[in-house]
């Protein structure tokens, strides 16, 4: 119960940070909840880590203003995708965990952008070069650093359980 509590707590951490500090840097906007969703997919093969990648999704659907179900949609395909991944292929260092969060970017990014070309018909090729490449790379970046916050969150949750 406590490993719940500590995710929904660094989830919404991530939700604040990314909505509140990121956008005043000029090196893009990392997707946070993002990072999270494949943390999940890579150690959480569980009904918690299929929820939890649901529940990313709503919640960065609930503070972007968009379109319900779209951030969702893309966090379930992200969360599929990694944790199908990472079944066949061994994903257990930091090269390649930065390589299948760059790779889960773009998947979300691909998955929405075409959702939204379908339904919404506007002209998406600047926002598809912005988000496809910047945000996808800085996401890779910084993800080690997620990555190492959220495997000490776990272990502190193993810890206090026992």
């Amino acid at each position: 119960m406590r490993a719940i509590a500590l995710f929904t707590l660094t989830a919404l951490l991530a939700v604040v940070v990314q909505t509140t500090v990121l956008p005043m840097t000029h090196l893009g906007r990392p997707d946070l909840l993002l990072i999270i969703c494949v943390y999940l997919g890579l150690h959480q093969h569980s009904m918690f880590g299929v929820f939890g990648a649901f529940l990313l999704g709503y919640l960065q659907d609930a503070f972007s203003g968009g379109v319900i179900g779209l951030n969702a949609f893309g966090m379930c395909l992200v969360f599929a995708v990694v944790y199908l991944t990472s079944r066949r292929l061994w994903v257990d260092n930091a090269v390649s965990k930065v390589v299948v969060v760059f790779l889960a970017s773009v998947v979300k990014t691909v998955a929405i952008l075409a959702l939204v070309a379908v339904f919404i018909s506007e002209d998406l090729w600047r926002t598809i070069v912005r988000y496809l490449v910047l945000d996808a790379a800085v996401a890779a970046i910084i993800s080690p650093a997620v990555f190492a916050v959220l495997s000490r969150t776990q272990l502190l949750a193993q810890v206090e359980e026992e």
